[in-house]
């Protein structure tokens, strides 16, 4: 009978830690299940947020897109009014070219450029002048 007893209260001993490294496992399992889950909402919610910003793309354009699309015109040009077509329509064309003038025309005065070495020599400044500060005093 003692035996007996020793064996139930090895048994029960050996259930008890396996019923704790359970219980450990399962806590540990619905923790990962937590995280996955949220893992799985911010993932959907970027997802989300990525067909809302597409799909928001294709109503509203951006203006260089809708610019590249629409024809060539001339913007905030006043046309011109009836009364300058007539006028320019009146006026005679310039007369072409003459030969003369299409050669070319000498210069009065050759061009001279002074080089470093010719100019006069420029005004020496102290740096050390401009260093100071109206307050500091000079050793």
């Amino acid at each position: 009978m003692i035996a007996r007893a020793e064996d139930a209260e090895k048994r029960n001993r050996q259930l008890h830690v396996d019923l704790t490294t359970a219980q450990a496992r399962v806590a540990a399992l619905e923790s990962r299940e937590v995280i996955a889950v949220e893992a799985l909402k911010q993932a959907k919610d970027e997802h989300v947020q990525k067909l809302m910003e597409a799909y928001l793309s294709t109503l509203n354009p951006p203006k260089m897109a809708l610019e590249m699309f629409e024809p060539l015109t001339m913007k905030k040009i006043p046309a011109p009014s009836l009364e300058v077509k007539e006028e320019a329509a009146s006026t005679t064309p310039a007369p072409p070219p003459s030969e003369e003038l299409q050669e070319p025309v000498p210069l009065e005065e050759e061009f001279d450029p002074v080089l470093p070495s010719q100019s006069p020599p420029e005004e020496v400044i102290n740096v050390s002048s401009l260093l100071t500060h109206p307050g500091d005093v000079l050793d």
